[in-house]
Parts: C-alpha cells; sequence; structure tokens
C-alpha cells in the first residue's frame, strides 16, 4: 500500500535516533522519498511527499530553519527531519511551534553517522511498499476488466484487506488536454493528494491507472470519502477532468460492475460537460452505455440515421443536425428557428425532406428511437475521438 510517515518511522527512534519532536497530526500524510536539503530555495527540488533531512551545513546561524520549514510546508513535503548538533545545536522553538500548529512533522536526530544507512534503508522500504501497492492495483484491473480472473486474485486481495463481505464503489476519471485530446491520467493517480485520499478512508482501498484512465476501488467508503477524493483528483488535472461514480456494490465478484458504471458515469460526464458524475444520475444513457459490443451500437446508429447522414454528405445540407435541434425541442419549429437564427419556413421545409428520408412517420416512439440513435452516435465520438488515443477499443 502507499507509504505514511507513520508507518514508516514506526520503528526510526530505537533504530537511528530519529524522535518525532512536533506535528504528530500529521503522520498520516503520505511520503514517497526521503531526501537531503540545506537551502531555503526548496521549490526546484521538490515534487510533494518528500520526507526532508537537514544537517544545516553552509549556515552559520539556526535563523533560516524558520523558513525552511515554511517552505517545506507549503511545498508539500511530508515532514522535516533536523540533525542535532554542530550546525543546529537546537531545534529553534519557533520552528517546534509551527510545526505543531501546522501538523507538519518534525524529527530531532542526533547522530549524524546514522542519516546514510537511515535514508538508504527508508527509501528501500518505499520502493518495496510500492512494488507491492502495484502488485494490488495489477490484481484489481484484472479483476475489473477480466472478472473471470477472480478466483485466481481472490486470495491475495482478501490477504490485502478486501473482505469480500464488504461494499465497494469504483471511481474512473479521465484528463483532457487543453487540445480536446485524452491524456494519460498516471501523474493525478500517482499524486500525493490523491493517494492521501484513498490511503486515509476508513477501509483499505486502492488507487492505480487503467489504459491511462484513473481508477479508485473504495471499500465501505463514505459519500465524504468519495467526495474528499473527486475533489483531490480534480486538483491534480494537467488538463480538464471528467468524473464518474459507480453505486455500492457488494462483494469482490462486484468489483467489475462497480468499474463499468463509473466509466459509463466518466462518459456521460464528458457528454454533460460537467465535472463528476454518479452513475444513478445517467438516466437512459445506462441502458446505452450498457452495450458493450459497440458495433451494435453502430449498427443501430447507421440503420437509423444513415439515410440522413449520406444525404447530408452527398448535398452539402444539414437535415440530420435539424432533426436533432427538433427532437430535442419537442417538435417545436419555433424554437428550432430561434435556436438555429433562421425563419420558421425553412425549419419546415427541412423537416418535410427529413420525412421523406425517413417516412412520414415521426411519431413519439420514432422520435425516441431517433433520439437514441444521436446519443449513442455522441457515444462513440467520445470513444473515437477521445479515449481510443488511450487504448480504449
Amino acid at each position: 500500500m502507499a507509504v505514511t510517515l507513520s508507518m514508516l518511522c514506526g520503528d526510526t527512534e530505537q533504530k537511528y535516533g530519529l524522535e518525532l519532536i512536533a506535528g504528530k497530526a500529521g503522520m498520516n500524510a503520505l511520503v514517497r522519498w526521503v531526501h537531503t536539503l540545506e537551502t531555503e530555495a526548496v521549490q526546484p527540488f521538490l515534487r510533494g511527499g518528500e520526507l526532508i533531512v537537514t544537517t544545516g551545513i553552509g549556515h552559520s546561524d539556526t535563523a533560516w530553519l524558520d523558513s525552511f520549514a515554511k517552505a517545506l510546508k507549503s511545498s508539500g513535503a511530508a515532514g522535516l527531519a533536523v540533525l542535532v548538533g554542530a550546525h543546529i545545536p537546537e531545534v529553534p522553538e519557533s520552528v517546534t511551534s509551527y510545526c505543531e500548529r501546522e501538523a507538519f512533522p518534525l524529527f530531532a536526530m542526533r547522530d549524524e553517522t546514522k542519516i546514510p544507512d537511515m535514508t538508504c534503508e527508508l527509501c528501500r522500504r518505499i520502493t518495496g511498499m510500492e512494488k507491492h501497492d502495484s502488485a494490488v492495483g495489477d490484481a484489481l484491473r484484472s479483476v475489473m476488466t477480466e472478472p473471470v480472473t477472480l478466483r485466481s486474485h481472490s486470495r491475495f486481495l482478501v490477504r490485502e484487506g478486501f473482505s469480500d463481505d464488504s461494499r465497494y464503489s469504483a471511481v474512473a476519471a479521465c484528463v483532457i488536454s487543453d487540445t480536446g485530446e485524452a491524456v494519460d491520467a498516471s501523474a493525478a493517480a500517482e499524486s500525493v493528494g490523491v493517494r492521501s485520499a484513498v490511503i486515509n478512508m476508513k477501509s483499505r482501498s486502492a488507487v492505480f491507472t487503467s489504459k491511462g484512465i484513473l481508477t479508485a476501488v473504495c471499500q465501505n467508503c463514505t459519500a465524504e470519502e468519495v467526495k474528499l477524493l473527486c475533489e483531490r483528483i480534480k486538483g491534480a488535472e494537467q488538463g480538464r477532468t471528467f468524473i464518474g461514480v459507480s453505486e455500492s456494490v457488494q462483494g469482490l465478484a462486484g468489483i467489475s460492475r462497480a468499474y463499468e458504471q463509473a466509466e459509463a458515469a466518466m462518459i456521460s460526464s464528458l457528454l454533460s460537460d460537467t465535472g463528476c458524475t454518479l452513475y444513478k444520475n445517467i438516466g437512459i444513457m445506462k441502458l446505452i452505455l450498457g452495450v458493450r459490443d459497440r458495433a451494435v451500437l453502430r449498427a443501430y446508429v447507421n440503420e437509423t440515421l444513415g439515410k440522413l447522414r449520406a444525404y447530408d454528405s452527398e448535398h452539402d445540407t444539414d437535415l440530420a443536425h435539424v432533426l436533432r435541434v427538433y427532437i430535442e425541442n419537442n417538435g417545436s419549429v419555433n424554437e428550432v428557428a430561434a435556436i438555429e437564427k433562421v425563419h420558421r419556413n425553412t425549419v419546415n421545409g427541412k423537416m418535410r425532406m427529413v420525412k421523406e428520408l425517413l417516412g412520414d412517420d415521426l411519431g413519439d416512439v420514432r422520435k425516441s428511437g431517433l433520439h437514441i440513435a444521436f446519443l449513442i452516435d455522441d457515444v462513440l465520438r467520445v470513444y473515437d475521438e477521445k479515449l481510443n488515443t488511450l487504448g480504449k477499443a
């Protein structure tokens, strides 16, 4: 699982003399690496989640530690370990008070000979735990995309804290760049904020990417935990982020269904241009996105709209577009004319051509079928123009 300071430094006081002197409330912070730093200009050297070790070399007094601690905190460091010795005789009270007030873990270390051994071991622990976390993600990814593999992964997942008696929710998120293309969400999935939100959930949960889409599997999570996670995902964006959240499902066997729901809600979020969408609120899109064979969807669109599309292509007209606006505005010619900024007679003329091509029957049932075809076409466009670039074809 992802590593917190509490997990990483549980035995370091006895083994290396690393004593926590302030900021205990922040020990659940995610730590990604251990790094030695002696300069107040910390920004170029940090990516977030580092435990910083400093000896004070190059400084004539300890006044710099105040701004140093504040800069580390604002840059997302996980904590600060100060070597108390020749260069820093004692940690200033102002630094201790700041770290306690800001829940920023502050450690004191009094044996400089142990620094290389400690940093080496802690980094080795972090690497090992991250590899283990990756194995959990691989197992969950397999169960989501190929449910038949559950039997081969269930023992491992149960051993890792994923109970078959629990309820699970899934979150799926894609990142769209400023150019309108989907980009790999790995950076968001690996961000300290997102991983912290997952690791601090009450029950064992996980976050990883599946073919470029950020995916979280949340066990027995509350609505507040899911909301925080979604906020952290948005905060880690490198473009516009669209999020889908599944309903709660029972047991490990339900994880694949939860992911399908989350992905469907994510696509609905893309279509409606909203930041986060719950599966329970996507209406008829449940039926459309429940069809996994896209060839079936393409065939329906072609059978329903093919004649109009062919006519528009051959004659440079917009009959399919006008028909959609007409359907979405309850068949009101006046509304269509206002939206398209044309005379109502122009709309009537185009609708006569539509009826000639499709047949005179544009009753409620037929219009519903046409509306569904337009919605399917939207979904297929999302896959073709965005998600296929992430290997979703």
